[in-house]
C-alpha cells in the first residue's frame, strides 16, 4: 500500500504491516526513512547500538514516523529529548499515523526551522536543563536525505559536544585571594571608575561590552567567549545593565552557576521591579539607598546589601587654580546638574496622555513633601487610586518614573530659585534657560573628569539638591565635592548622618527657606567654610573612595559564593552606619578557548 501525501512524501506499508516513509531527497532521488520490512525492529537495533548514558539533553535529528524516538524515550526515561524535524509535512504525517501523538508531552519538537534558528532553540533547552551535557542521535536516513538542513546542524552540535562546553563553563570560583572580575560595559559613567579600582586592588578585570538593542544570542556568545578565556569569579554590572527584561541572561548565569553582582545607583524599582525573571540566587544586589532593600528582598533577591556611592580621589582632589581657571570657573555659589527637561518629556511619553494631569499633581505634591512614592500614593483620592490599580505593573513603573523625574525638576528648581540674590553659576544643559529668568549665570555642561574637579575647587559654596528617587541616599556630589577640598551645602538626607559629621564636615539644610541664610553665613566666614571643607576631605579619603566600595563588593561575593565564608563586608538592615551558545563554538575552538 502506498499513500501519497504530496509529490515528495508518501506513506508506504512495510512487510510486517507497520508504516514507513518514502521521500524525495535533496538530490532528487527516492529514499525510505524506515525499514520496509520491520521499522520497529530496526528502531530497536539502532538504539541498541547507540552509546548514551541516559543523562542530559538528547538531540534527535530527524523524526520520521517516530519509531526511534519512541524507543529512545523508553530506553532513557531520564533524558531531556529534543527532536528536530526539517520537513513540516513529515511531522504532520508522524502526528497522524506514527508515534508522535503518544510522545508530544515527553519531547520538545523543533519543526521546519532553519538550522541557525534550530540551534537557538536547542541552546535554550540546554540552558533550561542547567547546561546539561548534550548528546546527538542522528537518524542517518534523514540526514542523508536532507543534508542541506541537517549537515550544518550536525557539524555545529558535534563541535559543541567535542569541546564539552557545559563542563568548561562551570568551574570552581573564588579559589584565590585575588579574583578575576568580568565587568559588563554598557557605556555607563561608573564603568571606568570600577575597572580602574578593581585593578588597583590587585584583582584582574575584563570588560565585556554589551550594546543597547543587541540580539541576545550575540550577547550570550560574547559572554561565553570571555568566560572560557578569562574564567571570571563573578560578573559585575551597574543598574542591571546588560540584563534583559525576559531574564534570559539571568537564566544563563544560573544554569552555569555564575555569580553576578549589580550595583544600583538609580532606583531599582523603575529598572527591575516589573521584571521578576531577573531574580536569581546567583544575582546579588547592592543598593546605594537603604530605602529599597525591602522592595528587592520582597522580589526574591536573597543577597541585598547597602553600598553608597563614592569618589575617585585621583580625579577629585585639591587643584592649584590658574588665573584663567579662576576667571572661567570662579563663583561664590555654584550648582552642576541636568535641568531634566528632556528627561521629563521622555518619561511622560511612556504614560497615556489622559494620566498627565494626574502625574503633574503627584509631582507637585512629591516635590514639596519629599515622601516616598508609595507613601504618596496613600494620600491620593479614591478615583486616582483606582486609576493606579488598573495599570499594568510596567505602566505603573513608567508612571512612578515620570512622577519622580518631574518632581525632582520642580524641587531642584525651587531650591535654586532661593539662590538668585547670590548670582549663582548653574552649569548643565541648555534647557536651564527655559526654567530660569535673569539673575543666574548659565554655563555649559562640564566634562566630569576634566572640568568638574576644577569647578568644585573654584566654587566657594557648592550647592546640591538631591534627586527624589533617592529617598534616603546621597548623590555623587556629596562625595566628589569634599574629595576636592570643596565646601558642600546639601539637603539633609538620612544617609548623610552616617557618612559625614554634619555641621563639621558638610553642611545641610532641612528646608529650602534655610538656604539663603546658610549661604550668606559661609560666604561671610571663609575660615569656617575652609575648615569644614578640609574635614570633609579627610572623611571622604578615609571612608568613601571606590576602593572602599569595591573591596566591600568583593568581600560579599566571596562570603556568599566562595568556599570559606566570613563576616559580610557591608552593613545590611542597619540604621546606623533565546539565545545561542553553540553557534560560536567553531570560532572558539579555532582560537584555542
Amino acid at each position: 500500500m502506498v499513500t501519497t501525501f504530496n509529490e515528495n512524501i508518501s506513506l508506504i506499508e512495510a512487510k510486517n504491516g507497520n508504516l514507513s516513509l518514502r521521500v524525495t531527497c535533496d538530490d532528487g532521488s527516492l529514499k525510505t526513512l524506515h525499514s520496509i520490512y520491520d521499522p520497529e525492529g530496526e528502531a530497536k537495533a539502532i538504539v541498541d547500538a547507540f552509546k548514551f548514558d541516559g543523562r542530559g539533553l538528547l538531540v534527535v535529528l530527524g523524526l520520521g514516523i517516530g519509531y526511534h524516538v519512541f524507543e529512545l524515550i523508553k530506553r532513557f526515561p531520564d533524558a531531556e529529548v529534543v527532536v528536530v524535524e526539517a520537513i513540516p509535512e513529515i511531522y504532520e504525517l508522524a502526528k497522524r499515523h506514527g508515534k508522535v501523538s503518544e510522545l508530544e508531552d515527553k519531547i520538545k519538537l523543533i519543526v521546519g526551522l532553519p538550522a541557525d534558528e534550530a540551534i537557538k532553540e536547542i541552546t535554550r533547552e540546554q540552558m533550561n536543563a542547567g547546561m546539561a551535557p548534550l548528546t546527538v542521535f542522528p537518524l542517518s536516513s534523514a540526514i542523508s536525505a536532507f543534508p542541506g538542513h541537517y549537515h550544518p546542524l550536525l557539524k555545529t552540535l558535534k563541535n559543541t559536544t567535542s569541546v564539552r562546553l557545559w563542563d568548561r563553563l562551570k568551574y570552581p570560583k573564588f579559589k584565590n585571594g585575588l579574583l578575576n572580575v568580568a565587568l559588563i560595559d554598557f557605556g555607563y559613567f561608573l564603568t571606568h571608575e570600577v575597572e580602574k579600582t578593581i585593578k588597583r586592588l590587585g584583582h584582574k578585570v575584563v570588560k565585556v561590552p554589551i550594546r543597547k538593542g543587541e540580539d541576545g544570542e550575540v550577547t550570550i556568545a560574547r559572554l561565553v567567549e570571555n568566560i572560557l578565556k578569562f574564567k571570571p569569579d563573578f560578573f559585575l554590572t551597574i543598574n542591571h545593565l546588560g540584563f534583559d527584561e525576559a531574564g534570559e541572561l539571568t537564566s544563563f548565569f544560573k544554569t552555569i552557576e555564575m555569580p553576578a553582582a549589580s550595583w544600583y545607583v538609580d532606583s531599582p524599582n523603575i529598572i527591575v521591579k516589573a521584571f521578576n525573571r531577573n531574580v536569581s540566587p546567583h544575582v546579588s544586589i547592592f543598593l546605594w539607598d537603604k530605602g529599597y532593600i525591602e522592595d528587592m528582598e520582597a522580589m526574591g533577591f536573597e543577597e541585598v546589601a547597602y553600598l553608597p556611592l563614592a569618589t575617585d580621589e585621583d580625579v577629585f582632589r585639591p587643584i592649584r587654580l590658574s588665573p584663567l581657571n579662576i576667571k572661567r570657573y570662579g563663583t561664590d555659589v555654584g550648582f552642576v546638574g541636568n535641568s531634566m527637561v528632556d528627561s521629563v518629556v521622555e518619561k511622560f511619553k511612556k504614560v497615556p496622555e489622559e494620566l498627565h494631569p494626574f502625574l503633574e499633581r503627584m509631582a507637585e505634591l512629591l516635590s514639596s513633601s519629599r515622601m516616598p512614592f508609595d507613601e504618596l500614593l496613600k494620600t491620593i483620592d479614591e478615583d486616582d487610586s483606582e486609576k493606579i490599580k488598573s495599570l499594568t505593573p510596567l505602566l505603573r513603573l513608567f508612571l512612578e518614573a515620570a512622577v519622580l523625574w518631574r518632581a525632582t525638576l520642580l524641587y531642584r528648581l525651587s531650591c535654586i530659585e532661593t539662590l538668585k540674590d547670590f548670582n549663582p553659576c548653574i552649569h548643565g544643559d541648555k534647557d536651564w534657560k527655559k526654567l530660569l529668568s535673569n539673575g543666574y549665570r548659565l554655563g555649559h555642561s562640564l566634562n566630569y573628569y576634566r572640568e568638574l574637579p576644577v569647578f568644585y575647587n573654584a566654587c566657594k559654596v557648592n550647592f546640591n539638591a538631591t534627586s527624589l528617587q533617592m529617598g534616603q541616599a546621597v548623590n555623587q556630589r556629596v562625595f566628589d565635592v569634599p574629595a576636592c577640598g570643596g565646601f558642600l551645602l546639601t539637603d539633609h538626607q538620612v544617609a548623610i548622618e552616617e557618612l559625614f559629621d554634619v555641621g563639621k564636615e558638610v553642611v545641610t539644610y532641612k528646608d529650602k527657606d534655610e538656604i539663603p541664610e546658610l549661604v550668606r553665613f559661609y560666604l561671610d566666614n571663609p575660615d569656617a567654610r575652609k575648615a569644614i571643607a578640609m574635614r570633609g576631605r579627610d572623611r571622604a579619603l578615609k571612608e568613601h573612595t571606590y576602593k572602599h566600595r569595591l573591596n566591600a563588593v568583593i568581600q560579599v561575593m566571596k562570603d556568599r559564593y566562595g568556599k570559606n565564608r566570613t563576616t559580610t563586608g557591608l552593613r545590611k538592615h542597619v540604621v546606623n552606619p533565546s539565545l545561542s551558545v553553540t553557534i560560536q563554538v567553531d570560532r572558539l575552538k579555532a582560537e584555542g578557548c
